[in-house]
């Protein structure tokens, strides 16, 4: 009988080969996982940053359809460009027109920071044609895509 408590004494916890194990197994699976969770980060920061850029359209948009605001008249197509160096929207790079509206519609341009790598440096142009009209375009391509809009 103490034979038998002996042995249930012996075997607490885990051996080394058990946790070694253990531990190889937790190593693979970070190892597949890891890859796939930086790109849903990736994937969610280009995501955001659409939404910025499309709240700037719309800003836009919404300010001069107010019969309030009107587009400065112009003879040849006027472009107004919002420019993103390294992931950031410099004061001196966003148009007059294009800041009063966004300030206009609460958008601060300045505290937007770009965080996805796709589009650390693009440009969002804003044109006016001397007909009236206007219209949205991007330097990138898959910018342009996800925001329905051309690329110039």
């Amino acid at each position: 009988m103490n034979n038998l408590k002996e042995k249930k004494l012996d075997n607490k916890g885990f051996s080394l080969v058990e946790l070694i194990i253990v531990i190889a197994i937790m190593a693979v699976l970070i190892g597949v996982l890891a890859p796939q969770y930086l790109k849903y980060v990736e994937k969610s920061r280009k995501s955001a940053d659409e939404d910025n850029f499309q709240q700037i359209i719309s800003a836009v948009q919404v300010y001069y359809s107010d019969p309030v605001h009107t587009l400065p008249s112009v003879t040849t197509d006027t472009n107004y460009d919002v420019t993103v160096v390294s992931g950031k929207i410099t004061a001196s790079s966003i148009p007059t027109e294009i800041k009063d509206a966004c300030t206009d519609a609460g958008v601060t341009l300045e505290n937007i920071t770009i965080k996805s790598s796709a589009y650390q440096n693009v440009v969002l142009r804003f044109t006016v044609s001397a007909d009236g009209t206007t219209k949205f375009t991007a330097s990138d391509e898959n910018l342009a895509k996800a925001l329905a809009i051309a690329k110039h």
